[in-house]
């Protein structure tokens, strides 16, 4: 009995102490070379990518915003003879009256490149805002020898201020020549100009920023 106790009890301690030495090799709290696991970077979410472009549209909206307003600051307050409406007028452009409810702003050194303006107040509802804007197109065909206008979705190519209800244009590229219109609802008026050009140039740029305060 005794040497069979003997043999149990050996074999016991010698399968104990196996565990043991396997149980320090595989538990991974006793390393001790104190590697830390390094965590993967987080992806970029769509929520962030969408906020950086927004931010992104914003600067560049206020540049341009502040890039116009640089340009119009040598401009000087000039008022129509004929219409009730004043506006402001860059250097090398000249305000006459074209005709009854007609201006004209052209450009000195090229007159046949100009900018009409028609002006109406809202409360004689003889033309509705979009019926005003529809009318612009059929002048801007007309215009174009029967080209299709196309409508200006991009606002940076619309006049801006903060006072303009709303605005509208179009634009139409032709062998007849290059021309775009806008429709443009104040408080107490509506607005139409119609820019005509040889081609698309800069000039169009400050017909655009000068239409935008007729007032």
């Amino acid at each position: 009995m005794n040497n069979k106790w003997r043999i149990i009890f050996t074999s016991l301690t010698a399968s104990i102490m196996l565990a043991a030495c396997g149980t320090s090799d595989a538990d991974p709290e006793k390393d001790t070379t104190g590697n830390a696991i390094e965590e993967p970077a987080a992806p970029e979410t769509d929520a962030e990518e969408s906020t950086s472009s927004e931010n992104e549209a914003e600067i560049e909206t206020d540049t341009e915003v502040e890039a116009s307003e640089d340009v119009m600051k040598d401009a000087v307050e000039t008022t129509s003879d004929e219409q009730d409406y004043s506006m402001m007028v860059l250097p090398g452009y000249t305000l006459t009256s074209e005709e009854p409810g007609r201006d004209s702003l052209y450009l000195e050194e090229d007159s046949e490149m100009f900018m009409r303006i028609e002006t109406m107040p809202k409360d004689e509802e003889s033309y509705t805002f979009d019926e005003l804007y529809e009318n612009m197109g059929e002048l801007l065909t007309a215009s174009s020898d029967g080209e299709t206008p196309i409508e200006i979705t991009d606002e940076t190519d619309l006049p801006q201020a903060d006072d303009i209800k709303s605005v509208k244009g179009a634009v139409v590229d032709s062998t007849e020549g290059y021309f775009t219109g806008y429709v443009i609802e104040r408080e107490d008026k509506l607005i139409r100009v119609t820019i005509y050009a040889k081609e698309d140039n800069e000039h169009i740029e400050d017909f655009k920023d000068m239409a935008a305060t007729i007032k």
